[in-house]
């Protein structure tokens, strides 16, 4: 397919997306604005009127938090979808109403932040689906993409399965990998002569286990909307969350790094959760009712395919999403990481031709410097555990106990609460705790020790 000349200069005709999950549905509709025509490849039927879990998603059955950077994005995309959401039945969290557990006391509560929108991955994805579908540029087309079709070192097309074993070419002016860890870019771009990514990986063996309950209104929960509760690291490696989510349900999660892994039956999973260090989350387990049963998912850790450092790129051809930087899923990061990564493209679209070979080297490194704080938080995190292995940047035992008092201060102080949560949002870089105002309270508030107390303070 050739570019198509017009008098206000060059149309763009079609762009392949490879794979149809949040990062290739917003990378969809990013590129819907550039080119006539878009078209979505997922070996899934992506039936839009479906809300259920799709099999190329098993990790849809756990709990997906979409940070405050993410839900920005989300509704600068598709203006108002966050109302749609709590139309549907999407649950709005407070902020001073979530009951965050971490080194022996609750955080400071912060009435003033912007609350959690908390719903299932699978209605989440049903929306924006339906929203790219109806823009009239995005088609959607069921197969799997086997290889790439290159001519003399620029991608122009994938070669296609469909699930009758019918294999069809489809030309483009550029190809989006967005198939996630399972991504096959390394291999293609051997193939065709260019040199595949460094990957840096950080393996902390991460385990969770989750189970939905009904979520009644006679259950004691203290005011609060939602837990996150993290074990002391020098005691155990255990973590558990309880959201409200539509349908009147409580999705839970127990999980735990190298090898601390929840059972499955209902028995074990409350003895479990009664380990943590929060009766909160076990109490909601003990007293509501199960439903269905338990499913389980595991990663190696946090990986990182480091495209921005390659000295050639083929033209017309990137990769988003986890296909480039897949973190830790224990802290909620990943549709937020796939949403910056598309703003990134947005704006490498408006700097360079996508048919310049320079048009990847200046997305990859604006995708770059877009995820490298959530990989610097969610990997420096994992680097608390002594088990934890992978390249371990030398400042980070250092900015680990800092962040240590950092914690500890937000329990006394909403002002460094407030701070967490905007680095832990996606909102705010984590340098931001650095300045020398944060530097300060950090300080005077974190001598007072942990707070040891029942429920969050809500400082005057």
């Amino acid at each position: 397919m050739s570019v198509a000349e017009t008098e206000g200069g060059v149309t763009l005709q079609r762009a392949v997306v490879i794979g149809g999950s949040i990062a290739g549905l917003l990378t969809g509709q990013v590129l819907s604005v550039e080119f006539d025509e878009v078209v979505v490849i997922d070996r899934d039927d992506l039936d839009t009127a479906s809300s259920s879990v799709r099999r190329g998603v098993p990790q849809a059955r756990h709990p997906h938090t979409l940070l405050r950077r993410g839900e920005q994005i989300l509704n600068t995309l598709f203006p108002g979808i966050t109302d749609e959401l709590i139309r549907h039945g999407a649950v709005v969290m407070p902020m001073d109403r979530v009951w965050w557990w971490q080194h022996r006391g609750y955080r400071a509560a912060v009435p003033d932040a912007a609350p959690i929108i908390s719903c299932s991955r699978p209605l989440l994805e049903c929306l924006v689906r339906e929203h790219v579908e109806g823009n009239g540029v995005v088609e959607f087309r069921t197969g799997e993409t086997v290889d790439l079709i290159s001519n003399g070192g620029a991608v122009t097309g994938v070669c296609v399965r469909d699930p009758s074993g019918t294999s069809t070419e489809i030309k483009a002016e550029l190809v989006v990998d967005c198939t996630g860890r399972r991504s096959r870019a390394d291999h293609w771009l051997t193939e065709i002569g260019y040199p595949s990514p460094e990957m840096q990986l950080v393996q902390s063996d991460v385990r969770y286990t989750t189970r939905v309950f009904h979520r009644s209104t006679s259950v004691r929960t203290d005011g609060a909307a939602g837990y996150f509760v993290i074990s002391d690291p020098k005691a155990k490696k255990r973590f558990g969350t309880a959201m409200p989510i539509e349908g009147d349900r409580w999705i839970i999660t127990l999980a735990g790094l190298h090898g601390e892994g929840a059972p499955t039956d209902l028995a074990g999973y409350l003895s479990w959760a009664q380990t943590l260090p929060t009766a909160k989350i076990a109490s909601i387990i003990e007293d509501e009712r199960p439903i269905g049963a338990a499913v389980r998912y595991r990663l190696p850790g946090s990986e990182w395919r480091m495209f921005h450092r390659l000295a050639a790129h083929p033209s017309g051809f990137v990769c988003v999403g986890d296909s480039v930087c897949s973190l830790n899923a224990l802290y909620g990061q990943g549709m937020t990481s796939a949403a910056v990564q598309v703003v990134a493209l947005r704006e490498a679209l408006a700097r360079s031709d996508v048919m310049d070979p320079e048009f990847a080297r200046t997305f990859y490194r604006l995708s770059a410097r877009a995820v490298s704080p959530a990989w610097a938080t969610a990997t420096g995190a994992d680097f608390i555990y002594p088990e934890t292995r992978g390249h371990r940047p030398w400042p980070t035992k250092m900015i680990n106990r800092y962040v240590t008092k950092c914690v500890v201060a937000g329990q006394h102080d909403s002002t460094i609460a407030t701070s967490l949560w905007d680095v832990a949002n996606m909102v705010k870089h984590p340098t931001s705790l650095l300045s020398p105002s944060a530097l300060a309270r950090t300080v005077r508030y974190s001598r007072r020790g942990p707070l040891l107390s029942y429920k969050p303070i809500t400082p005057r």
